[in-house]
């Protein structure tokens, strides 16, 4: 299996997307993995779903989790329709909500730690998580936190 299909299946990215560069940035700790969509492939509004014509793309980034102790971002030149009704839009993608720096795992695990312990104690250990880079609100708002007496702080590096 070649690190494009490794990437696509564990991503569990799927037509009309595809894994197109996997580099590995072994002094940064990072791999970076490209994604983009078919040849031809048809949008639809994010609005009102009827089909738009391609207006032009947009390069976006993601914070995915990490793969093994790398950190892993997803890179994409994200469609944008242009839309009779609601003008220029741009196209939602499968592994993010819109306008969001983090997949929706990564959003999903981070938002697991702030309910288990500080914002804090989670930027200690994680700073893309807990510090200034990353904010569960308005997304994570409505989410209920354990109790204060149930959460705790994680513990430091020996």
């Amino acid at each position: 299996m070649d690190d494009r299909t490794l990437y696509a299946t564990i991503l569990g990215i799927g037509r009309p997307w595809d894994v197109v560069r996997v580099e590995l940035d072994d002094a940064a700790k990072t791999v970076h993995v490209w994604l983009a969509e078919d040849a031809g492939t048809t949008f639809s509004c994010p609005e009102c779903q009827a089909i738009s014509p391609l207006h032009d793309h947009v390069e976006r980034s993601w914070r995915h989790l990490d793969t093994c102790q790398y950190e892993t971002r997803l890179h994409a030149k994200v469609p944008r329709v242009h839309c009779a009704e609601h003008g220029v839009r741009t196209v939602a993608v499968p592994w993010a909500v819109p306008h969001s720096r983090f997949t929706m795992l990564f959003e999903r695990l981070a938002i697991a730690w702030l309910k288990e312990a500080t914002p804090a104690a989670v930027a200690r250990r994680r700073p893309d998580v807990g510090g200034g880079e990353w904010d569960c609100r308005p997304r994570g708002a409505a989410r209920p936190r354990a109790p204060a007496r149930r959460r705790r702080a994680l513990p430091r590096d020996r």
